[in-house]
């Protein structure tokens, strides 16, 4: 199967230095957080090829899931607004949801979809839930298209495909020597990663844990890598050695920020670049400790956007704003 055509309804992103920022190396950001506004953000590249092809299958519904203040979640909503799907979110919640909307959930809500609380226990078995919650909407006349979590199959990844070769240039004509990018569903780095290959690029490609484990996530984007090879017929071959995961900023958990990386947070908006505490500012402040620990000269960083999170988070930034 040939790849799909996506709807292309961004244009290429800038990549600048940081500046201002004591490092032995120079910090490059991918700026796919200025990709849009309400579309903000790496999920955009990923739904231009999901929505497409819920599209060539003739679905009016779509259906998704991911944390109450999920980036996906919000842009899967846009698009289904703007290309006239009917939108069904289920979102993890930990106890009661917050009586008033804040950030992402916030937009969700404005914008019309349907959102359904479910647990974290419940969030485990997410597919077969989606699965469930669908073939309920086929009773009442929906043909339901279901995107898994964070669009992160083989089809989402040929958006991050596409932003590797969208940088090939730059990063041979720079000599950039690693890439980094934030991992919490597993599509946007098993996209770069093919997009590597493919544009025969001999560069690191570095992804920060910010959730799960590296054993989890080396086999969840091997498999994303191995099905798009096999469904679209990519001449890649992508090994388990490739993969390169970073593990130790977590922190508590998923979504918990950390006083490290809220400060991080607070030095780079002095620059003019917001990050959010649960994908970018835990993916950045991961980069600065590797960087420690490797020579490298130039490196990427994708920034995946996210901004809309921060809103909900006001407090723990508020705590260390100087």
């Amino acid at each position: 199967m040939k790849p799909l055509q996506p709807l292309k309804i961004t244009s290429p992103t800038p990549i600048t230095e940081l500046k201002g920022l004591e490092n032995q190396a120079r910090i490059f950001i991918k700026r796919d957080d200025l990709n849009g506004l309400l579309i903000s953000g790496n999920k955009t590249r990923k739904l231009e090829y999901l929505i497409a092809d819920a599209k060539m299958k003739k679905c009016d519904t779509i259906i998704t899931c991911g944390p109450v203040q999920s980036n996906h979640c919000r842009t899967t909503a846009v698009f289904a607004q703007q290309f006239g799907f009917e939108c069904h979110l289920l979102l993890r919640v930990k106890g009661a949801p917050d009586k008033i909307y804040t950030g992402n959930l916030l937009i969700d809500k404005l914008l019309g979809a349907r959102v359904t609380y479910i647990t974290p226990k419940q969030y485990d078995k997410r597919m077969e839930i989606m699965n469930g919650y669908a073939e309920k909407l086929k009773h009442k006349g929906k043909k339901t298209y279901i995107i898994p979590e964070g669009g992160s199959n083989e089809i989402g990844a040929l958006g991050y495909l596409d932003c590797m070769t969208e940088m090939a240039d730059f990063i041979k004509q720079h000599k950039i020597e690693a890439v980094y990018c934030a991992v919490g569903s597993g599509g946007t780095y098993a996209g770069l990663l093919l997009g590597k290959k493919l544009s025969k690029l001999t560069i690191d490609l570095n992804g920060i844990i910010i959730c799960d484990t590296v054993a989890y996530f080396k086999e969840r984007i091997w498999e994303i890598c191995q099905a798009a090879i096999d469904k679209f017929n990519l001449s890649a071959k992508i090994m388990d050695k490739e993969i390169n995961l970073i593990d130790g900023y977590v922190g508590k958990g998923y979504g918990i920020p950390y006083y490290e990386e809220l400060k991080i947070i607070e030095r780079l908006a002095r620059s003019g670049i917001i990050l959010e505490p649960v994908y970018t500012g835990k993916a950045f402040y991961g980069m600065l400790g590797h960087l420690k620990k490797n020579r490298y000269k130039k490196v990427i960083f994708i920034h995946t956007g996210g901004i809309f999170s921060i809103f909900a988070y006001s407090k723990d930034l508020t705590r260390v704003i100087s």
